[in-house]
């Protein structure tokens, strides 16, 4: 037994995902719609503030 036998030989230019999506129909993160929208979501609320997020009652609770 060689060591051809177990070792198979891929530059170091390979890119993986081709044989992801090929053989196991994987979709990267960046093209996934479900992740982008639960991204963009976040950005959307983030960029609402805080007001937005806490319930006011709780707010004014807290000052008084």
């Amino acid at each position: 037994m060689s060591m051809g036998d177990h070792y198979i030989y891929t530059p170091s230019t390979t890119d993986v995902t081709i044989r992801w999506r090929a053989n196991y129909d994987w979709t990267p993160p960046s093209e996934d719609p479900q992740f982008m929208k639960k991204w963009a979501d976040f950005r959307m609320r983030c960029a609402q503030g805080i007001e937005q997020i806490v319930d006011r009652n709780m707010i004014r609770r807290g000052q008084s």
